[in-house]
């Protein structure tokens, strides 16, 4: 068919943990939607999809890593770049929570100039081991619990953790607990570092992140980005927005 006659910015939405369709409901809203429409009506092209094994899209979940989320990002870019509507000099990738670190980890390749910018919304900037830990006590802060018992739930936290990583130390550990974090996905969450990894981006990074959050807590990890991002040795353009 005839070529257009000019191409559009485009928008690549990536999805947090669990399995998340294209509209990634959290609370009954759909964030993802909402921000499509409003990217889309300030003339940006939006790609937003399901996770592998969710919706109407194939694969299957509970094998995939966050390695392997990456590179279905970076087909999705290969997509972008092959339709005539598309300014495939002005590619970006949002990626939300976990999304975040998979469009991190999308964008630190060798063909990372097919990407133009990151955004991250709402992202850890520790490594999965320590976010797990923070979210955890957290919670336990707000029980009323003796604090033996706090405790004592931070070291299996810890224990699995370990053999999770390591493959070993399970015993002592409940079938139950095993059976729900021995995964490719965990093991790859636990160890993915998103400092280490920023130093590899050599696009521009926008940090978005709530005052509010508490899952990802502010503003320590926004800022932990923000610094790993200014620290780069190309110093390409990095931002914080809360």
């Amino acid at each position: 068919g005839k070529a257009p006659a000019y191409t559009l910015p485009a928008v690549i939405l990536v999805g947090g943990s669990g399995p998340v369709d294209r509209d990634e409901t959290v609370a009954g809203i759909p964030v993802f939607a909402q921000l499509a429409n409003g990217l889309a009506d300030a003339g940006f092209i939006v790609v937003r999809y399901d996770k592998r094994g969710v919706g109407q899209s194939g694969g299957r979940g509970e094998s995939a890593t966050l390695q392997d989320y990456a590179e279905d990002v970076r087909s999705i870019v290969e997509f972008l770049r092959k339709r005539k509507d598309v300014d495939r000099d002005r590619i970006a990738i949002v990626g939300h929570s976990e999304g975040g670190l998979v469009a991190l980890q999308a964008a630190a390749n060798a063909k990372s100039k097919r990407v133009a910018a990151v955004a991250l919304l709402a992202a850890p900037g520790t490594t999965g081991a320590e976010l797990v830990l923070e979210q955890q006590r957290y919670l336990l802060d707000k029980m009323t619990l003796p604090d033996e018992e706090k405790q004592s739930r931070i070291d299996l936290q810890k224990k699995i953790q370990a053999a999770v990583a390591s493959g070993r130390g399970w015993e002592g550990i409940p079938e139950a607990y095993r059976r729900q974090a021995d995964t490719p996905w965990f093991r790859s969450f636990l160890a993915f570092d998103p400092i280490k990894t920023m130093a590899r981006v050599e696009q521009p990074v926008l940090v978005i992140q709530g005052e509010r959050d508490r899952q990802v807590t502010a503003p320590r990890h926004g800022q932990l980005l923000l610094d790993a991002s200014k620290g780069r040795k190309k110093k390409p353009d990095a931002a914080l927005a809360t």
